[in-house]
């Protein structure tokens, strides 16, 4: 019995630390595009209320504020950046300013 708690104790540190990963990829991924997730949630609001006639423009802009929040709430899950100046490390090559670029890590 004890053995099978010790391998239901490892598996969930492995799912635990899973998801830690998963959360800020997820994270990162906000962050970097959360410009173009609001242009698709506002063109979003507007494909329905077109559709709809504006009969649900109230629900619509709701749903829309909160779909902006949850972009913003994942994007607030990123990992803080290892360079100074903030940004995703890049692997090949030299950067215009003589630089290498390293890849982001996986």
């Amino acid at each position: 019995m004890n053995y099978l708690k010790g391998k239901i104790g490892e598996a969930t540190d492995q799912a635990l630390h899973l998801a830690d990963q998963a959360r800020g990829r997820a994270g990162s991924f906000a962050a970097e595009h959360s410009d173009r997730a609001g242009g698709a949630i506002g063109k979003a609001g507007e494909f329905v209320n077109s559709r709809t006639d504006g009969r649900f423009a109230g629900q619509v802009t709701r749903v829309s504020d909160l779909a902006r929040r949850g972009v913003d709430l994942a994007a607030d899950q990123a990992p803080p950046s290892s360079l100074p100046e903030g940004g995703t490390p890049m692997r090949g090559g030299v950067s215009s300013d003589g630089t290498t670029m390293r890849g982001p890590v996986r």
